[in-house]
């Protein structure tokens, strides 16, 4: 067989391989997506302490096995889950606040809270994951994790346009707040299903509150923000 013969040979049988690979690369994230939607819609309707994997194959319509195959057990689903909701978080956080729009530094506490109110408010798994009362210790310590990430990036907002006083070490004071109007939300969304606006409101309040403690009512304002 001549080179070129073998080298057309070899591409053959390599689009072959890559069309059979693909293919079979797009039916597992078809299945991981349907999982996932099952997962999403599951934590939504049902009790989080009661839900199983069986019944995440169910709703999917997947055989139990491959649910098994992408999550082994059901806290790696739901660590799945959690993780689409601490990037929504993160996009509250990322996009910017307007300068004009700050004119005490608790404006910037209160326009991240809004954000993420406003996306508790449309997203019930959210709710459900973050807020709602289960034993999944993992969600709690991951939450937990991811309160620090936020406090560090939301000081470094407050930073930017506010001269800070010395702060604690050992404790990031923002990842703290978060926890007290997440206690606050907790609290609304196990009595009423949801965020009202008064415990939003005093959600913020508390938040606010406890930032008080460290943050002095007049901060020196930065010439310019970067």
């Amino acid at each position: 067989m001549s080179a070129l013969l073998i080298e057309a040979h070899d591409t053959d049988k390599g689009g072959t391989a890559n069309g059979s690979g693909r293919k079979h690369q797009a039916r597992s994230l078809e299945r991981r997506r349907k999982i996932l939607a099952a997962g999403r819609e599951l934590v939504t309707s049902e009790s989080i302490t009661s839900l199983s994997l069986y019944d995440v194959a169910r709703v999917a319509d997947i055989p139990p096995s491959s649910v098994y195959h992408f999550f082994p057990k059901l806290e790696t689903l739901l660590q799945a889950l959690s993780v689409e909701v601490f990037e929504a978080f993160d996009q509250c956080i990322a996009d910017p606040i307007p300068a004009d729009a700050i004119r005490h530094w608790s404006d910037i506490g209160r326009t991240l809270e809004k954000r993420m109110q406003d996306y508790y408010h449309s997203n019930a798994m959210a709710r459900a994951l973050i807020l709602g009362q289960h034993l999944h210790s993992d969600i709690l310590v991951a939450d937990h994790q991811h309160d620090d990430e936020m406090g560090r990036r939301i000081q470094a907002i407050y930073a930017q346009f506010y001269q800070l006083p010395p702060l604690p070490e050992s404790y990031n004071i923002f990842a703290i707040a978060l926890q007290v109007a997440d206690k606050v939300y907790a609290m609304s969304h196990q009595e009423y299903g949801n965020i009202t606006d008064t415990m939003a409101r005093e959600g913020w309040r508390a938040a606010k509150a406890y930032l008080s403690l460290y943050l002095p009512a007049h901060l020196p304002r930065r010439d310019t923000v970067g």
